[in-house]
């Protein structure tokens, strides 16, 4: 049995609890660092030599603090906290401490005064005695002073405790060490026990970061706790065959494990047993819609959106940074009017009725009740100029109008007055327009700004223009109101007067209709899922902004206030590429080559040469996986393309991005703590904070594998030593993290047992804080990556993490008032839903109930039926949106997934129907996806259910064949088939309900029989 080395003198239980002790080593006595922030309460500096120790005085790092902290009587929860940071190494600055220092002999005791007072006047009437911060330091005016130590002092005090280490097999001797703590001793109780005497931190604060860590063994096998867990029962940790529990527990291992388990079980365990999730369950599930939501209008690749909100008006020019950040002909014409813009016509907050044609197109029709009148509201973009059927899309700078017909019924019998406002703010004032006669042109005395059609002439009613009407029973009155982005010259009148409302509704209709029909068609016995599906192409388009004078586009993840975050504009660009709208997709990469290197990732990084982040002054976010993920993006659209000519002329970039990643890993090729190997320190997706994020690395080393391979396919001479680079650069990501998890505490799951947690920056030893950090951003993405295999235990340990701990709970997702009842129909989402990847590690295990719950809950909680649209968030709880919309990159996710349920390569093999839910093969169904592209080519598959068989009609891609398909038939009873025809012929290749196909096998009618 062997305790770590023990300090001359240990603390004294009662004393407080000197957080120096366990701060990182950097070489430097007058300097404090630690891994996680402290509250510190104290500070002695011991001095030698002959200096004045007055004229010593503290610093300490902040950033945030106080303005942002964590409460001491409670864990903090809910959406919002997600974006709080807490501080790092990198970024912030030195405060000089307001404090009251005396001198105690060769010592100066440093206390502090309330922080409120002189440091931060800002912070009210937080008056705090204490200092939360990562790094603390003494300075001294007098260079003859030196600084022999420091003593930080926090909140927290010592206090002994004992544990029992309970043990089964027979064990290699017991290695016990601690952080935040000591093991005074480690007394053997028979062969495979013993009882650790330790020195722990006490604190009633449930947010210090003073907890004793204890670590058990060393090398692989080591695992750590917090004894502090101990208050929930026994800590049982199965892969390592040892229990901590309190010293009079006198039972063995077996018993131990066995009380904690006591039929419980994980939620991944308990949705393995449930009814497979549907959508219309799903849907049932999730709390309605509390407020409706807003839905963009513009053009395909056009730069100029509209904002339709639920009461019908309309609002504009919210994005002139990035207009102006990219010069076009619209340019100029912002200084015309001050922005944003909004017009109203004094409708209801709520719609009766809101829909879009053919429920898929970007033309909205949507009806109102006011005063006995029903009032209807038709809305589409158009250009200027007016748009043909099968016309190509317009420049990114064409001027677009948003035309509006409302028309005022009266579906009574007695005559109605019907009324219909027309109002204008400008720059968040009011702005009157007036309105010309005859011609409606709308002006504001210099410049256009519209045109109305109307048989009647308004009345100015303060700043507003108000039409009237006399309505008599069946009747019905009309006005036709457009409104361009910018202001009209002049001489653009006619052009405006020329564009008729009836012919544009058909028009630009029927265009859109067509573009769309050009996408992979989704076909499911649920109609709201295939109307997503079709009108997210539209989205994507909407949301591909093209830019002025140039073939490249910019995949913007917003319509009105997101630029192109790297990580989710990728989202979006393969998204394109799985629905064939290749050449779409090629613009927005040669958005990200065309830039490269012109902008910094927010980072402690040497250079931005190569950097894949820059595009244009559209770029934005500053995550450091941007780069890894437009890396990983490039390869991916050759693997749908196999377009050889483009992947040359691309070659220099992707060497150029892998480069980078090269040059920056080697300048932590000799550092001697965890983060060797990885990228340097950076910021996080929406969190500043720069740490070694594993997310970060696990995209970064995506990026550069992806990389190697696709120079590689070109016999690049630079590929070979790129692939070497991967290799070091996974095993360098597994070592850290590993290493990390085994510093970290374990976490207890529902089954009442305890997993090992990979941490989400490698210093961080246990929970990150917030659901970013945490969930989004945390150790799921080691399986999203294919960094550890999907049917590891590592991959179990994290699935079931995240369900039982993560996705709901307080800190860390949505809070639920009766878990019993919603935890299933409301779990296996983050709170951002459709963003984390998290269906995907379920389809790598062929978990298909899993991937089904996660898919289909994580699409209802967010969607909107009557605009065909996917909220951001559903924040702050579900029922709720949140966001910028269309949030592209969130949606093509969700399509991602209904596409893979479908459709999903497997390296060289092609899975087909992989996660059909068995709903959907019921007798009489039909379902499946058509003209979907694939890294082999372009592809359907289309199944129809009858009492006895199911029949899939394939059509296998041909371009680039894959080695073999596998084609699975998921009966609604989970029958497997008696037999399996293959174009009319007896098919032996069955297993279990797969069928294994050449991968050439072209077109082919394949049937499953049952009896």
């Amino acid at each position: 049995m062997i305790a770590a080395p023990l300090p001359a003198a240990l603390p004294v239980p009662g004393t407080p609890f000197d957080a120096a002790v366990f701060a990182v080593p950097v070489g430097n006595p007058a300097l404090l660092q630690w891994e996680d922030p402290r509250e510190v309460h104290r500070v002695v500096v011991r001095l030698r030599g002959p200096g004045d120790p007055r004229s010593v005085h503290l610093e300490y790092w902040t950033s945030r603090w106080p303005r942002q902290r964590l409460p001491k009587d409670r864990e903090p929860g809910g959406g919002d906290v997600g974006w709080w940071e807490l501080g790092n190494w990198h970024t912030g600055g030195w405060r000089r401490a307001d404090t009251e220092a005396r001198t105690e002999g060769s010592a100066v005791v440093f206390t502090f005064r309330p922080v409120n007072a002189r440091e931060v006047p800002e912070a009210g009437d937080f008056a705090a005695r204490h200092r939360f911060t990562l790094k603390l330091r003494a300075v001294a005016d007098d260079p003859d002073v030196r600084v022999e130590r420091i003593e930080a002092f926090t909140d927290s005090v010592w206090q002994r405790r004992a544990v029992r280490v309970v043990r089964r097999g027979d064990p290699k001797p017991l290695q016990a060490s601690a952080h935040n703590g000591f093991v005074e001793a480690v007394e053997p109780r028979g062969g495979r026990d013993a009882v650790l005497r330790l020195l722990v931190a006490s604190n009633t604060d449930p947010n210090t970061f003073d907890r004793t860590l204890v670590t058990l063994g060393a090398g692989p096998d080591s695992f750590t706790f917090r004894p502090d867990d101990l208050a929930a029962g026994p800590i049982v940790v199965p892969h390592a065959g040892t229990a901590i529990t309190e010293p009079d527990d006198v039972r063995t291992y077996g018993q131990i494990e066995r009380a904690a388990r006591n039929g419980r079980k994980s939620l991944v365990d308990h949705i393995a047993e449930r009814p497979e999730q549907t959508w219309k369950r799903a849907w049932a599930g999730v709390p309605a819609k509390r407020s409706p939501i807003y839905l963009p209008l513009g053009l395909d690749g056009g730069r100029q959106r509209f904002r339709l909100n639920s009461d019908g008006s309309v609002e504009l020019r919210t994005n002139d940074h990035y207009l102006r950040a990219r010069p076009g002909r619209d340019t100029p014409r912002l200084d015309w009017e001050a922005g944003p813009v909004r017009f109203d016509f004094g409708l209801p907050d709520r719609p009766v009725h809101r829909t879009l044609v053919d429920e898929t197109l970007p033309l909205c029709v949507a009806r109102w009740e006011a005063g006995g009148v029903q009032v209807q509201q038709e809305a589409f973009v158009a250009p200027l100029e007016g748009i043909r059927p099968g016309s190509p899309p317009p420049a990114g700078d064409a001027t677009a109008v948003l035309l509006a017909r409302f028309t005022l019924h009266n579906p009574g019998g007695t005559q109605r007055l019907a009324e219909l406002r027309l109002s204008r703010r400008a720059g968040d004032r009011e702005a009157p327009l007036s309105v010309g006669i005859p011609g409606g042109i709308l002006t504001d005395g210099r410049h256009v700004r519209g045109q109305v059609e109307c048989g009647n002439a308004p009345e100015r009613d303060g700043g507003s223009l108000r039409w009237r009407w006399n309505v008599g029973p069946g009747e019905r009155a009309t006005l036709v109101v457009k409104l361009p982005y910018v202001m009209l010259a002049h001489e653009e009148v006619a052009a405006l007067q020329r564009l008729s409302f009836d012919d544009q509704w058909r028009a630009v209709s029927s265009w859109w209709r067509a573009r769309l029909d050009r996408s992979a068609r989704l076909l499911t016995p649920e109609p709201m899922l295939n109307e997503f599906h079709r009108a997210h192409a539209g989205h994507l388009l909407i949301n591909c902004e093209r830019e002025p004078g140039a073939r490249v586009r910019f995949a913007r993840v917003g319509s009105f206030g997101y630029g192109v975050y790297g990580n989710e504009s990728c989202m979006m660009v393969v998204d394109l590429d799985r629905r064939g709208l290749h050449e779409e997709a090629r613009e927005c990469l040669d958005a990200w080559l065309k830039y490269q290197g012109t902008a910094a990732l927010p980072g402690d990084f040497s250079s931005q040469d190569g950097v894949l982040y820059g595009a244009g002054g559209y770029e934005a976010g500053g995550y450091n996986q941007h780069h890894g993920w437009i890396l990983w993006c490039l390869a991916e659209h050759y693997r749908f393309t196999r377009d050889r000519a483009w992947l040359k002329s691309a070659a220099k970039g992707i060497l150029a991005g892998a480069e980078w990643i090269v040059r920056e890993r080697a300048r932590t090729a000799g550092r001697n703590d965890l983060a060797r190997g990885l990228l340097p320190a950076g910021s996080l997706e929406d969190i500043q904070d720069w740490w070694p994020w594993l997310s970060t690395n696990c995209y970064t080393w995506r990026g550069l594998d992806s990389a190697a391979w696709a120079l590689g396919q070109l016999r690049h001479p630079e590929a070979p030593r790129l692939r070497r680079e991967a290799r070091a650069y996974r095993a360098a990501i597994l070592a850290a993290f590993r290493e990390a998890a085994r510093r970290a505490p374990v976490v207890r799951l529902r089954d009442g047992t305890c997993v090992p947690h990979f941490p989400s920056h490698v210093f961080r030893r246990g929970r990150t804080f917030g659901w970013i950090c945490e969930t989004l951003e945390g150790a799921i993405h080691l399986l999203i990556t294919g960094l550890i295999p999907p049917h590891s235990r590592e991959a179990e340990w994290i699935l079931k993490d995240y369900e039982d701990n993560l996705f709901l709970s307080n800190q860390y997702g949505y809070s639920l008032a009766n878990f019993e009842r919603d935890w299933f129909g409301l779990g296996g989402m983050s709170m951002q839903s459709c963003l984390l990847l998290d269906v995907e590690p379920w389809l790598y295990r062929d978990d298909v109930k899993h991937a089904l719950r996660a898919l289909f809950n994580a699409v209802a909680v967010g969607y909107f039926p009557d605009v065909r649209l996917l909220t951001e968030h559903a924040l702050p709880n579900p029922g709720d949106w949140r966001g910028d919309h269309y949030k592209t990159s969130d949606e093509a996710n969700a399509m991602g997934w209904l596409r893979q349920i479908f459709v999903r390569e497997a390296g060289e093999t092609l899975l087909l129907g992989q996660a059909v839910p068995r709903e959907w093969l019921r007798p009489g169904a039909k379902c499946g996806l058509e003209r979907a592209a694939t890294h082999f080519g372009p592809m359907s598959v289309v199944y129809s259910a009858t009492v006895r068989a199911i029949t899939a009609r394939l059509e296998g891609p041909a371009r680039n064949p894959p080695r073999r398909i596998r084609l699975r038939f998921r009966h609604s009873e989970g029958a497997l088939p008696v037999r399996v025809r293959v174009n009319g012929v007896a098919w032996k290749a069955v297993a279990g309900d797969w069928v294994e196909l050449p991968g050439g096998i072209g077109r082919a009618l394949v049937r499953a029989e049952y009896r």
